[in-house]
């Protein structure tokens, strides 16, 4: 099979028209169907990136035919942490609102990720974690504005389970919402809001950029 006969296979078994899958990634139809008749075409790197996340796989996959074992899909990228004095465990940053407009662009930058306030709170010290303070009502009444927000990292959106609380930070910004994991189907997580003013959306797995699994919060009153 060949990367053209990949690219068809792929996205038939998610369901999706040429149509529906260049809307997805930001291409025409007629785009999609030369990448699925001509194996020499040259895809841009982000095309082919939003691809592979819209069909759950990897870009090496779509190319080569070949996958690493136990490799998982859509494994987050690499992040900057900051350990403790002794350096012998991560601090938990806090992430307050006035930051978090530029995280998503800013959280591979040392300097940014340094300046960062951390703390050390009993009980969380196996894994990477993150404090996110809470600014919108759209989680209420379970997450009230100015709540604090203790989150654990997670390394791929497959660990996604459907109905928990996540804080999602894609190109867009930062949610926090209940997720649905839609990534092999859809190629994008599914996002709902307890308040029932907001409706759910959805967030394409291409424009996610770090995942947090909710586990406590800290409410300021």
């Amino acid at each position: 099979m060949n990367q053209a006969e990949r690219l068809a296979t792929l996205r038939k078994q998610t369901g999706l028209t040429q149509r529906e899958a260049g809307s997805r990634v930001g291409v025409s139809h007629s785009r999609i169907n030369v990448y699925e008749k001509d194996s020499n075409v040259r895809i841009k790197v982000p095309v082919l990136r939003k691809l592979a996340a819209l069909y759950g796989t990897t870009p090496e996959y779509i190319e080569t035919g070949e996958k690493k074992v136990n490799q998982p899909l859509n494994k987050m990228p690499p992040r900057v942490i900051v350990l403790d004095p002794t350096e012998t465990r991560e601090n938990i940053l806090f992430v307050p609102v006035k930051a978090q407009a530029g995280y998503p662009r800013l959280l591979n930058d040392p300097s940014f990720i340094r300046d960062l306030q951390t703390f050390s709170i009993p009980g969380f010290t196996n894994g990477t974690y993150r404090i996110f303070e809470v600014a919108g009502d759209s989680m209420q009444p379970i997450i009230q504005p100015g709540d604090l927000l203790i989150c654990e990292h997670i390394e791929s959106l497959e660990e996604i389970k459907d109905g928990d609380i996540y804080v999602i930070v894609s190109t867009e910004g930062i949610l926090v919402k209940r997720c649905i994991n839609a990534v092999r189907k859809r190629g994008a997580v599914i996002i709902e809001s307890e308040n029932p003013e907001y409706k759910p959306d959805v967030v394409m797995a291409a424009d996610i950029l770090e995942v947090w699994r909710y586990k406590a919060k800290i409410t300021r009153n």
